[in-house]
């Protein structure tokens, strides 16, 4: 079995801590060790470092290997997959899978598990044991993890659950973010759970459900590896869900409950952290206050109460909490004037 870490991504929805050069996968948020250290910890209790895998773009390889290597002083750079253009999951999967089968040499039976670098788990030993059910009973169908849901979330995608099958259950349905009186709906039903975006199948599983459900991904696969990326480019760039999970029949989603979030906004870390601010904060009067300072600064309030304070070398963010979806307006403006706070220009001792 071996396990892929996927870790392209270049997200800015924690912005100003996460950017465009170093997104939210290499910060360290709410532990000694970043997201993506964290990910790669986790499954060491699983396989082996030499069954470990990474995908990530030209410009995050310096990172993933600096990190992991911090950690691991035997990590071996060829571990380390590139992708020669940032495209989506479904693409970095692929190009992942060809590989472990043309480079790796595995067997096209061997499971292989592809799991986000930027989420946060609770409960590692619930996780682990869930993940290990998965990799080992997931046979010839697509394997994904659902995250038993506890509250009406509007920011996650939901799978409804068809029949029991041993430890899983058919998937009946992938349904996109709802509002919120359908998440209530979905939460009082108890037949749907959070889509995780994890995914563990065999590279042979893998290949038939792309040639099945992603025709124009087929001639890619007839390649050799120098052939197959120097091609990669010519890809479209579409999620897994959208080109193959969503349309097969042969999807089974193995429920968890071990505390997992996807850190998808501040509101959420704040969560994580149980209101506990990762700077020196006094508060005058001041409730449900979230302080973050990258530079240790001192932050006094008053009188101020649902409030988030965000702080890095070269910007501030402030915001009423409950508003964090609005962050990445802040971004789009960034965008619009090509503004250079949308990147980090880190030195060695800031990458550490």
């Amino acid at each position: 079995m071996r396990a892929v870490i996927l870790c392209g991504g270049s997200g800015t929805r924690l912005w100003p801590l996460s950017r465009k050069n170093y997104p939210k996968q290499f910060l360290k948020l709410y532990s000694e060790h970043s997201l993506l250290q964290e990910t790669f910890l986790r499954m060491r209790k699983l396989l082996s470092s030499e069954e470990i895998f990474f995908i990530t773009n030209e410009e995050g390889y310096a990172n993933v290997l600096s990190q992991i290597q911090e950690i691991d002083g035997t990590f071996q750079a060829k571990r380390i997959i590139i992708e020669p253009k940032s495209l989506n999951t479904a693409p970095a999967m692929v190009c992942a899978t060809q590989y472990l089968l043309l480079e790796m040499k595995i067997a096209p039976e061997e499971v292989i598990a592809f799991l986000p670098a930027d989420h946060y788990i609770g409960n590692v030993e619930g996780y682990s044991a869930v993940l290990k059910e998965a990799m080992e009973s997931v046979g010839d169908a697509i394997g994904t993890i659902g995250i038993r849901a506890v509250s009406p979330e509007t920011g996650y995608g939901y799978i409804r659950k068809g029949e029991r099958q041993g430890g899983s259950f058919a998937v009946r349905e992938f349904c996109e973010k709802p509002d919120r009186e359908t998440a209530k709906a979905y939460l009082s039903s108890g037949e749907y759970v959070w889509n995780s975006g994890m995914y563990i199948m065999s590279a042979k599983t893998l290949l038939r459900e792309i040639t099945t459900h992603a025709p124009d991904i087929v001639p890619f696969l007839k390649k050799d590896w120098k052939t197959f990326v120097e091609d990669f480019h010519s890809l479209s760039s579409i999620s897994f869900d959208y080109a193959v999970s969503e349309k097969s029949k042969n999807v089974v989603v193995f429920e968890g409950d071990f505390g997992w979030s996807d850190i998808g906004s501040f509101d959420s870390l704040a969560d994580i952290k149980n209101g506990v601010s990762s700077a020196r904060h006094i508060g005058i009067d001041s409730k449900n206050v979230l302080v973050h300072s990258e530079n240790d600064r001192l932050v006094a309030t008053i009188g101020v109460e649902d409030m988030a304070i965000i702080e890095t070398k070269d910007s501030i963010l402030v915001y009423r909490r409950g508003r964090a979806e609005d962050v990445k307006k802040i971004v789009e403006k960034l965008k619009e004037s090509k503004a250079k706070e949308l990147e980090y220009d880190f030195d060695e001792n800031d990458q550490k």
